[in-house]
């Protein structure tokens, strides 16, 4: 059997009934060629590696969505660059928020030397939040944002956004119960404030969708 009619028995095989086995042979077919474009857009095996196994992930999910038109091996390459694609996007994205930050870390480093004991504080317990609680409790309330844009910034759903800030307040409303001071978490009023010049000022009107 030749190779495209090889191809066309194992796609209808993995189309038709869902054999994972024949899937993978597909795979096989392909990931060499796959991988090597890949590398040529990012420059890196272990990327290129990553985004591989994305690609034929998302295919196996959407092969029922694959009707034949054009080859097999171009509508793989298209998921891939979609891939590599939203890669960039993602790391262009977190590349952002992390010059951003240690701009606004500059621009306050002389504050950090008048901090009060409350205030630091509140900066250890934010510490002790996981990324994604700190990262959407700090977006919101340090620089503004909507919790929708929060949701743009960091690619999760809105859902998941409110659900981290709340959880996060939680934590923070906690942590700092162990050692009373003038700051404060109010989940309530949605405000997050720390008194004197260094402040995280509250949103008093967020955006909600």
């Amino acid at each position: 059997m030749s190779e495209p009619d090889l191809e066309k028995a194992l796609l209808l095989r993995a189309r038709k009934s869902r054999e994972s086995s024949a899937f993978s042979a597909l795979v096989v077919m392909h990931q060499g060629a796959l991988r090597g474009f890949l590398f040529r857009l990012c420059g890196n095996y272990h990327k290129a590696d990553d985004l591989a196994q994305e690609t034929f992930i998302t295919a196996y999910e959407k092969l029922s969505s694959f009707k034949g038109h054009g080859s097999f091996a171009g509508w793989l390459f298209k998921i891939a660059f979609n891939c590599f694609l939203q890669h960039e996007r993602r790391a262009a994205r977190e590349q952002k928020i992390n010059t951003e930050y240690a701009q606004y870390i500059l621009i306050e480093a002389d504050k950090y030397e008048s901090l009060t004991g409350d205030q630091m504080d509140l900066e250890k317990a934010i510490n002790r939040l996981n990324s994604a609680e700190a990262a959407a409790i700090t977006l919101c309330h340090s620089y503004g944002f909507s919790h929708t844009e929060v949701a743009d910034i960091l690619n999760s759903p809105l859902g998941t956004v409110k659900s981290n800030i709340k959880r996060g307040k939680e934590k923070l409303k906690q942590l700092l119960a162990a050692n009373p001071t003038d700051s404060e978490i109010q989940t309530d009023h949605k405000s997050f404030n720390v008194n004197q010049e260094y402040q995280v000022q509250a949103v008093q009107k967020e955006q909600v969708s």
